[in-house]
């Protein structure tokens, strides 16, 4: 059998598929797959990238490394293996990786649980349940990260939570200020009759956010339209932790998203969920404040708040014929 035969175009639509539940910044989906009949090809859509939020493109990458991090475990679970190469074309810039599928093996049992648990997996806008993620969660999350070049840092210290809070309440307070990034943030939250499959629907979004005293704030999807639901009581904030790369290339933002789509999947494997808190990422010296605060010569990727909850309707996907080109 020869690698040009392993896959059908079956089997490449549905890889393409689970590629698309990854977690992307306002659920953009800035991904377009080529297949070519022994490899698969990840691009960035610089379409849809966020000119005024994101204008290196950073968080863009980071989205397309999520979706490359299910494409790898939906070849697992097909039973077979891919050879990833990272950005495999200097000419080709928006070419961001490229997987030869190779023969493997069946899926063992945790392969089988990771990938029922990326199913379920979902971008939670909430409080959480009242009890800490285990000892045992916590390390396994660290774990997954290193697996994918990354580190995770967990905001344990009264001192430290209080200075990374008021850094992502600056970072709110100036991007609200944003006139630019409130209208590219009202283009992705349609109103709630919208059939947009694209974008934060008006469900997965409060009215009014709301943060206790000890929590992130909720970046205000809403905008004083009355678009979001009504939530009415507060609940418990949940941890917060801190993913890093060594550096800041790319090729990091690439090894990023892996490694925040592969903790994800972990957390989820155990009903822990987690809100993504981009927006101190995104002031650029406010970033690097937060790189001081923990004290690292790394690269702080993204901001996550974890917790345990109930699982929610998951936020919809573009069709796979709108992301896949088949040879």
């Amino acid at each position: 059998m020869t690698t040009m035969s392993l896959l059908t175009d079956a089997d490449v639509r549905w890889l393409v598929a689970q590629a698309t539940r990854a977690p992307s910044i306002h659920n953009t989906q800035p991904w377009l797959f080529h297949w070519d009949g022994g490899a698969l090809e990840l691009h960035g859509d610089t379409q849809r990238g966020l000119t005024a939020a994101d204008p290196q493109g950073r968080e863009l990458v980071l989205s397309c490394g999520a979706a490359l991090y299910n494409l790898r475990l939906g070849l697992l679970k097909l039973g077979f293996r891919g050879t990833t190469t990272l950005l495999p074309d200097a000419r080709q810039p928006r070419l961001l990786a490229r997987i030869l599928v190779e023969p493997g093996n069946p899926a063992d049992v945790r392969v089988r649980r990771m990938y029922a648990a990326m199913t379920r997996r979902h971008t939670h806008r909430g409080g959480f349940e009242d009890r800490p993620l285990s000892a045992e969660l916590l390390v396994q999350l660290q774990q997954a990260a290193r697996d994918e070049a990354a580190t995770l840092h967990y905001v344990h210290d009264p001192g430290q939570r209080r200075r990374v809070l008021h850094l992502a309440r600056a970072a709110d307070r100036a991007q609200s200020a944003d006139e630019r990034i409130r209208s590219e943030l009202a283009e992705w939250t349609p109103p709630p009759e919208s059939r947009r499959r694209d974008g934060v629907p008006a469900s997965a979004y409060a009215h009014e956010p709301t943060a206790l005293v000890d929590d992130l704030p909720a970046r205000d999807f809403d905008l004083g339209r009355r678009y979001g639901r009504f939530d009415g009581v507060d609940q418990p904030p949940g941890g917060v932790a801190v993913l890093l790369t060594q550096f800041d290339l790319e090729v990091d933002w690439l090894q990023a998203g892996q490694a925040l789509e592969h903790v994800l999947v972990t957390a989820a494997e155990h009903s822990a969920f987690a809100t993504m808190h981009s927006q101190v990422i995104e002031v650029h010296n406010l970033r690097d404040e937060l790189r001081r605060e923990m004290c690292t010569s790394g690269y702080p990727q993204i901001l996550l708040r974890f917790g345990y909850s109930a699982d929610v309707q998951l936020t919809p996907r573009r069709p796979v014929d709108d992301v896949l080109d088949l040879y």
